[in-house]
């Protein structure tokens, strides 16, 4: 039986085989992403070939940078043809709920700009509803986060804690708080990001809605791909 990470690894190379030479790559964040980019590095300098990445966070961008990926900023390329990340729930739809690391602006618009956006999960993180197993990450803005907070909670009697980091409150690449929102399975996704989204003091949301074009999950059974066409998991 295989365990979470062999399951993660498992999806790498249905990802990896859709790179190609001169590629604009986007690179993810979290656990997934940092056992991806070393398999990367290694099938550059197997084929032989270049890519251009352009990361979503800080970490992710040190780890490229030092296994001789070329590394840019995002206001340096026009366009990202393929852009590879994890996620911390998948729903029916191919929705997803991201942003456990606290890099979800930053995904959001590596992942908007990019032609292809291709999820890699292992089973555990496909659910029924978005907000089933994982809560909702909200990045604010610092100044008025309470205030957004109590708003938030006030939407349908909504747990909201900022999230904290050794009794310290954890900041964003963007110098940013996370609000971690729990919700139940009675509420609609279009809809809540729509209200968080409006509020002033909110800067982005974990919904990640109408973006997937690929899931690869890593089952028991074997590797699992889902396109947009046939989104049903």
């Amino acid at each position: 039986m295989m365990d979470t990470k062999q399951l993660k690894i498992s999806t790498f190379n249905d990802a990896l085989n859709q790179i190609e030479d001169g590629m604009v790559v986007g690179i993810g964040s979290g656990s997934t992403i940092e056992l991806l980019v070393p398999k990367l590095a290694e099938k550059m300098n197997h084929e032989q070939i270049e890519i251009t990445g352009v990361c979503t966070s800080n970490k992710t961008a040190y780890i490229a940078k030092e296994l001789g990926v070329r590394v840019v900023d995002v206001n340096d390329v026009s366009k990202i043809d393929i852009a590879i990340d994890g996620a911390d729930e998948v729903d029916n739809h191919l929705n997803l709920i991201k942003g456990g690391g606290g890099a979800l602006f930053r995904e959001k618009v590596i992942d908007a700009m990019a032609e292809t956006f291709i999820v890699l999960i292992d089973e555990s993180k496909c659910v029924d509803y978005l907000g089933q197993t994982f809560k909702l990450p909200v990045e604010v803005d610092k100044f008025n986060w309470l205030l957004v907070s109590k708003k938030i909670a006030a939407y349908d009697n909504l747990k909201v804690k900022r999230r904290m980091v050794d009794d310290v409150p954890f900041i964003t690449d963007n110098g940013n708080y996370i609000l971690d929102v729990a919700l139940h399975s009675g509420i609609d996704p279009y809809e809540m990001h729509e209200f968080l989204i409006h509020l002033v003091g909110v800067l982005e949301t974990g919904y990640f809605i109408d973006v997937t074009d690929q899931v690869i999950i890593g089952t028991q059974n074997g590797v699992r791909i889902l396109n947009k066409s046939n989104d049903v998991l």
